[in-house]
């Protein structure tokens, strides 16, 4: 393809969840467009890296399945996603508790019902959540956004259960431990997983916007070149010396700091990968560990997903989150808490993997839902900041932006 000036309907930049639903929601309009992804890989912040027959997801990531817009875009036959079971296992500083869903995990009825993590009264209250936030928009919301914790007090949640509970569990997903997120997100996560369920692809997460990527003709798509500068009538200079000319411009993901001057803010974390021969109990939840000062959650994908490793051994999760540590203390340190919590010696615990992320998911404050994305007629911001902070915000955000041209 000649890059000399030539002219195109409409240049998406990046290919992350955003850029990729915008590609194929022009490429069914039969509208000629042009995707440029500045690295080798489709996903941006959601991706994987398959070493030493292990899948690394670039930090702790899942699916949700109640995501109606991005299931209408994916293929489940490639994906075969595996579902961690709804809830989660709690440790309360002696043992695990399960806080679960009894209307759809019957085997937890009576260990849910009869668990100290929480109250009769803050069971019946998120029974009745359930049903109040089922269904939920965050556009159709006119309520006082707040944070998570004024909400959850609001509806007169024990602190038991918001520090035993909530905290651990959306701290893990929000990736801020304060719940100072904006308590309409809250509402939409709550709703999600309310309807769905937490899963893994059998590729790992990677395979996500692998499978959007394999809806788009791969003529349409260039990779590896990095956004330099836009000057006017859309004049695109990139750092390879190439120029281009669109008719139309969506940016999305990082590329919107060239025309907006809202830069989101995000919040960091940092997940440590092992390998172990220990078997666990109930790998196929989550683990929360609300007392602990180090490890926020710890996952198990082999217990959902046996394709995360090519052989007999575990792979682990652990997330931490406001964490100063270097990586060997922080390694040395989860190490003996992995002893801990699930017996074991040292040797049975073998580090693999450290990711250190500085914007593992978007800062969602109080108030958030305002942005506008739209800077004139021909350039148009598309990403999860404009939507919500998931992967389906995105896809949303990326189709709206094709509808939009």
């Amino acid at each position: 393809m000649s890059d000399s000036l030539s002219k195109h309907n409409t240049i998406i930049i990046g290919a992350g969840p955003a850029g990729l639903a915008c590609a194929i929601e022009c490429q069914n309009k039969n509208m000629q467009f042009l995707l440029i992804e500045k690295s080798n890989r489709a996903g941006g912040r959601v991706g994987s890296i398959r070493e030493d027959g292990y899948t690394f997801d670039l930090g702790f990531q899942v699916y949700n399945s109640a995501y109606e817009i991005t299931n209408s875009l994916l293929s489940f036959d490639d994906l075969k996603l595996e579902y961690f079971r709804p809830g989660a296992m709690i440790h309360d500083g002696i043992s695990f508790q399960i806080i679960s869903d009894p209307l759809r995990d019957l085997k937890q009825v009576f260990t849910t019902l009869l668990s100290n993590v929480s109250s009769l009264s803050d069971k019946i209250r998120i029974f009745r959540l359930k049903n109040q936030l089922n269904g939920y928009q965050i556009d159709l919301d006119e309520s006082s956004d707040i944070s998570t914790y004024q909400y959850l007090s609001n509806q007169g949640f024990s602190e038991r259960i918001i520090e035993m509970f909530f905290r651990p569990f959306f701290s893990g997903i929000f990736l801020e431990k304060g719940l100072v997120t904006s308590s309409k997100f809250f509402k939409y996560v709550f709703s999600k997983f309310n309807n769905g369920l937490a899963c893994l692809p059998r590729g790992g997460m990677q395979a996500i916007p692998d499978c959007l990527l394999n809806r788009i003709d791969n003529r349409n798509i260039i990779w590896g070149r990095e956004l330099f500068k836009i000057g006017k009538q859309n004049h695109i200079s990139f750092k390879s010396g190439n120029s281009l000319k669109a008719k139309n411009l969506v940016l999305t993901g990082e590329s919107c700091k060239f025309f907006s001057k809202s830069i989101p803010k995000y919040n960091s974390s940092k997940t440590i990968y092992f390998s172990t021969s220990v078997n666990f109990i109930n790998g196929d939840y989550i683990h929360l560990f609300p007392l602990d000062g180090l490890i926020n959650n710890i996952a198990i994908p082999t217990s959902v997903c046996s394709s995360y490793s090519e052989n007999s051994n575990h792979l682990i999760s652990v997330t931490t989150i406001n964490c100063n540590l270097s990586e060997n203390k922080m390694i040395k340190k989860v190490k003996k808490k992995l002893m801990k919590y699930y017996g074991g010696e040292k040797k049975d615990y073998q580090f693999l993997k450290y990711f250190d992320i500085k914007k593992s998911t978007l800062l969602q404050l109080p108030g958030y839902y305002d942005l506008s994305n739209k800077i004139n007629e021909n350039v148009i911001l598309a990403g999860e900041q404009y939507v919500n902070g998931s992967i389906e915000g995105a896809v949303i955000s990326g189709i709206n932006a094709a509808k939009s041209l």
